[in-house]
């Protein structure tokens, strides 16, 4: 378990880590598919270098790695009494997972390491897309799993045999969880991750 220490709380949280060649990640690869939901329900898609249509394939993205590191990291929401909304209680909880493990996956890489965060990249405030710039940081900018074409609710099913939950309106799920992953290209070497989410409870 880990602790993330907030204005109104102290919230628990766990995180799952499995190890595979990156080419087992494939059989969960429909970029068509991801793409064509994100045209039509994302507000980004079109306005950012890390979302679709600009992300790559998670085949290509991959090549020059043997192994992937798949962190899921989960909140129980019961923790948010103090937020009247159920709409606000997810999205603190996915603001604490998403920047904790982000900021330790960036901390963790090095030359032969890059990471899959957990959503859009998040390197500016602005993407210099929306004014038609070239990306600020071609060699830094990440990608989620998501906009790589893979789709995440059989990944975590298969690796960790446990659900994604989803918010709607007049359902608040028990817990909601991000997944993130980090490329390697050595499967021994500890890669640190684990240690330096302990150190920022």
């Amino acid at each position: 378990m880990f602790y993330a220490h907030t204005q109104n709380a102290i919230i628990g949280y766990t995180c799952e880590k499995s190890c595979v060649e990156t080419s087992y990640i494939m059989r969960f690869e429909d970029k068509k598919h991801f793409d064509k939901k994100c045209m039509e329900g994302c507000t980004n898609y079109g306005k950012k270098w890390s979302c679709p249509p600009y992300s790559p394939t998670y085949s290509s993205f991959v090549k020059d790695y043997n192994y992937i590191e798949i962190y899921m990291l989960c909140i129980e929401l019961n923790q948010f009494s103090y937020i009247k909304q159920d709409y606000l209680k997810v999205k603190a909880a996915n603001s604490i997972l998403k920047s904790r493990i982000d900021k330790a996956l960036r901390e963790v890489i090095n030359e032969n390491m890059f990471y899959i965060s957990t959503g859009s990249c998040r390197l500016c405030k602005s993407c210099n897309k929306k004014s038609g710039k070239v990306c600020a940081h071609p060699n830094l900018h990440t990608y989620s799993f998501e906009a790589l074409g893979i789709n995440v609710s059989n990944l975590t099913k298969d690796i960790f045999e446990k659900e994604l939950l989803w918010y709607r309106k007049g359902y608040l799920p028990n817990y909601t969880s991000v997944v993130a992953g980090l490329l390697k290209k050595d499967r021994i070497k500890n890669s640190r991750v684990l240690e330096v989410l302990d150190l920022l409870n």
